[in-house]
């Protein structure tokens, strides 16, 4: 073999070392370098040859080649700087990737992370929509969602039960502006706790994903991924008192995934990606005895260029496209139709440049996003007779029919952010590392409620009705045959006391006259905020031995509110046991964003009444009551809530992984909770103020490894999560004396139920005992996303032309709040007129039970049927439920579905 001795050496480096100093920002000259690197031959080397060594040679290997081992471990999601981050690269993703494939879906497998009950419900089956996930006990729109260092949180979520699509003053929403499939994504960072400042405007976690980037060589290829209700295992259970009527149908539905992408090398300087990706369901409901279909789709469609201006500057550009549009109705109501659009758009820019000083990214992106409803403006409750009898035939006293009218939302944001790292300074003889930077945002948010929405109850039975020209909420009486000509059939009048004449008239009505007398009119309402906002951050890491400090903090400012905010943060870490061991620590606090849906609520007008009357067989004309029913919405001098964290962990090298041990202990502060009052004319009135709180505290254990062709993760977490009583809305009920207690006619008729207490009487019996609260004190009572003990035992590996992964996950019992199949009524707390007696309203129903607990086991098998230079084919089978263990979402003695084991099948070309 050839050995280079030192005189070839600088021979061979002169030219790298020229390139590496012309990319600096101020560059040596050339004539400046061979003088150094020939005075430095000059000294110290005094003769350069060739020799041809034997590879055999003791002599050889000992004084020609230089022999290095390098020792260490392979690299797993744990952290081992200060930051409770947790990365997920490429392959953890393609592993671990089941169901729709979200970006959320695959969090589970962290230490911590809890996701709703619903999630494992058999209406979630035709669900598309990523599910909302709790990091560090924190609700979905309080953690930050970033996409390439771009925020994707939306301001037009609402804190209402998403099992409900279908709202009256709202249209159902979520935490992200754009659902990402992971087909984009090439590695997640998944922070829980030591957040770093350059992360801002959130209470709970961060998940920062960046997308795939282009490749050397051109790659593109096609993917498809399918399921229906034929690849699904269901359980049925059935109450004591179940009659046997109803029938658990299986939900009939199917899903399919296509996705493609170009990965493609322009030149030597830049790269280009593409990919589509399209996630699709329809289920197949009954309507009135009909079958039709519901329907979801969410397009992903995304370009990115990355082009290198010089050796230490690269530009990328970046767009991409999400929307999403959901098609639904209900299933016991007559033209009922609503379609909810959301998801939105992006373009962004971002330069990133390495100088002699140090480093710094430049970002500059727009993006758009909707969330709006479209249905009919008319919602009525026919008495169920003929011409308007469909619900009497589903065994309903009233026939449904219509929406609550169209609702848009929208959201705009342009933002520039600039970020630096350098070293400067010294203290105790090591040097200081800053990062730095600030962002400037203009965010525009609007609520428009584009007309009223009219709500018609208590129908009036009236034959001789005279609609004096309503055709929308009266009809009259219509008959197969004229009464006349029924009379000279019968030659005779009809004697209405025979029941044979009665029951003759009655088979010859097409419609019976009926009309309503009141009405409940929600008024149109807009309203908007533009908010410009200023955020800075300061972090400086100093590193003395074994111990490193990062200290800094961030400073966030809007005009909307006009608050002054400074999160300080602080983190450490000390090596310990040669580096095998770490210590880690922190006291940071995280503000989150500012509730601009409080805002956006203004726009929510309280409803009034209308009554009229029938005179002389006509319809009189509509008159205002004086009675109303909503609040007013008032947000003026509010703190931004926040939250202070404690952290201690520790972090040792075992077994060739990482094991962690965790403490993390969160306070929230000045959470924002609804203060019921009146304003200065007497409305009825939502104040926003600051008086909520929670405490957050989870111990976790956790290890995780990589091997050659193979990595498991493990984790346990005991958690608790408490609300303090201030954050409750409070007793929504009124009394009027003695035991009456009716409801308060403030709150909207969605925003109330029972909770069913189990309570003992003084002889020692349990008595049942119906609370009245609003939704948000119920989802409060819920314990949702508070299991109290969490166990994850996560494993993939590649053997040849087989990949296959398994994670099972353990949640713990607790008790829990289910939803009864019965509703309770109870008296408004005044009629809409003077002589109108109140009216009754149902309410559904609540009660407490003891959840068991849950492991469910999933699997992703992998293999590769085609391998060539030109193709890759390969087969997937992911299952979920694999074991076809209970989930427990139906309630004990209660009749209901369970979902058990179920399939996805797909394939997928790579060339």
């Amino acid at each position: 073999m050839k050995v280079l001795t030192p005189a070839r050496v600088s021979n061979v480096l002169l030219p790298f070392i020229s390139c590496m100093a012309f990319a600096q920002n101020e560059p040596l000259q050339s004539s400046d370098l061979s003088e150094q690197v020939g005075t430095d031959t000059e000294t110290l080397i005094e003769e350069s040859r060739y020799i041809d060594c034997d590879n055999e040679s003791k002599r050889c290997r000992r004084d020609y080649i230089e022999q290095i081992e390098v020792r260490g471990d392979r690299p797993n999601p744990i952290s081992i700087s200060s930051e409770g981050a947790y990365t997920l690269d490429s392959q953890l993703l393609r592993d671990y990737r089941t169901g729709n494939g979200n970006l959320t879906d695959i969090l589970g497998i962290l230490p911590g992370v809890q996701y709703s009950e619903a999630m494992l419900g058999a209406e979630q089956l035709s669900n598309i929509r990523p599910a909302e996930v709790s990091l560090s006990g924190a609700s979905g729109r309080e953690s930050g969602y970033f996409i390439d260092g771009i925020n994707n949180n939306s301001l037009l979520g609402n804190e209402q039960n998403n099992a409900n699509r279908n709202y009256l003053q709202d249209v159902i929403g979520h935490s992200q502006e754009t659902f990402v499939n992971l087909d984009l994504v090439d590695t997640i960072e998944v922070f829980d706790s030591n957040i770093p400042a350059r992360y801002g405007q959130f209470s709970g976690g961060v998940v920062d994903a960046d997308t795939v980037k282009a490749g050397d060589e051109l790659q593109f290829g096609l993917s498809y991924r399918g399921t229906n209700k034929s690849a699904v295992e269901y359980e049925r259970f059935y109450s004591p008192w179940f009659s046997g009527k109803d029938v658990l149908s299986e939900p009939d539905f199917k899903k399919q995934n296509i996705g493609a992408y170009v990965k493609a090398p322009i030149n030597a300087d830049t790269g280009l990606v593409a990919q589509f990706n399209l996630l699709e369901s329809q289920e197949s409901l009954f309507q009135l005895g009909r079958l039709r279909l519901q329907k979801q789709t969410n397009y992903n469609g995304f370009i990115k260029l990355d082009h290198a201006l010089t050796a230490n500057d690269d530009l990328t550009v970046s767009a991409s496209y999400a929307p999403f549009k959901g098609q639904y109705f209900s299933e016991n109501a007559l033209n009922s139709d609503y379609t909810v659009d959301g998801g939105g758009y992006n373009f962004n820019v971002k330069w990133s440049a390495l100088r002699s000083w140090g480093a710094m990214d430049s970002q500059l992106s727009w993006r758009a996003s909707e969330n709006n409803k479209d249905t009919a403006p008319y919602w009525f409750a026919w008495a169920s007779l003929p011409g308007k009898s469909w619900g009497g035939e589903l065994g309903y006293e009233s026939s449904i029919e219509g929406g609550y009218g169209d609702i848009e939302k929208s959201q705009r944001t342009l933002s520039f952010s600039q970020d630096f790292e350098f070293d400067y300074g010294a203290l105790l003889g090591s040097t200081l590392s800053w990062q730095a930077g600030f962002e400037l945002k203009q965010q525009y948010a609007r609520f428009n409620r584009l007309e009223e929405a009219i709500i018609y109850n208590g129908s009036v039975i009236r034959p001789s009705v005279n609609c004096s020209g309503y055709t929308i909420d009266c009809v009259e009486t219509q008959y197969k045959v004229p009464v006349s000509a029924l009379e000279a059939q019968l030659g005779r009048a009809l004697d209405l006391t025979k029941p044979e004449d009665i029951l003759l008239l009655n088979n010859n009505v097409l419609q019976s006259g009926q009309f309503f007398a009141q009405r409940e009119v929600n008024p149109k309402g807009d309203a908007s905020a533009r908010i410009n906002n200023l955020s800075a951050y300061l972090e400086s890491q100093w590193q003395w031995q074994d111990l490193t400090i990062t200290l800094g903090g961030r400073y966030d400012y809007n005009n909307f509110v006009k608050n002054h905010n400074f999160a300080p943060r602080f983190r450490g870490n000390w090596s310990v046991f040669s580096e095998r061991g770490q210590w880690v620590f922190g006291a940071n606090r995280y503000y989150s964003q500012d509730q601009l849906d409080y805002k956006l609520n203004e726009a929510k007008q309280p409803s009034h009444f209308e009554l009229r009357h029938l005179q002389q067989g006509r319809l009189s004309q509509w008159v205002s009551s004086k009675v109303s029913r909503g609040f007013v919405y008032q947000y003026s001098n509010i703190r931004t809530p926040y939250t202070d964290e404690l952290i201690l962990a520790y972090r040792h090298q075992l077994l060739g992984g990482t094991l962690e041990l965790k403490w993390l202990n969160r306070f929230g502060r000045d959470g924002i909770n609804r203060v019921k009052g009146y304003n200065e004319i007497g409305q009825a009135t939502l104040f926003a103020g600051n008086e909520g709180a929670y405490r957050y505290e989870r111990l976790s254990a956790s290890w995780m490894a990589r091997f050659d062709n193979q990595h498991v993760e493990i984790n346990l977490s005991k958690v608790s999560n408490e609300v303090a009583p201030a954050s409750f809305d409070g007793d929504p009920a009124v009394k009027l004396g003695g035991n009456k207690i009716v409801a308060n006619d403030a709150f909207e008729s969605d925003e109330l139920a029972f909770l069913a207490i189990d309570e003992m009487n003084l002889n020692g019996d349990l008595d049942t005992k119906y609370y009245l609260m609003s939704l948000k004190d119920i989802e409060f009572q819920k314990q949702d996303f508070n299991r109290p003990l969490i166990a994850n035992i996560s494993w993939g590996g590649h053997f040849g032309s087989w990949q296959l992964s398994m994670t099972a996950r353990y949640s713990g019992a607790q008790d829990v709040l289910y939803k009864a199949p019965y509703t309770r009524s109870i008296s408004s707390a005044a009629g809409i007129c003077e002589t109108c007696s109140p009216a009754q309203k149902a309410y559904s129903v609540y009660f407490e039970r003891r959840r068991a607990s849950v492991t469910t086991v999933n699997s992703n098998i992998k293999y590769k049927l085609l391998n060539t230079q030109q193709y890759q084919l390969n087969l997937s089978l992911e299952i979920e439920n694999l074991f076809n263990q209970r989930t427990y979402t139906i309630a004990p003695l209660s009749t209901g579905l369970e979902v058990g084991r179920r399939f996805w099948l797909g394939v997928k070309l790579d060339l």
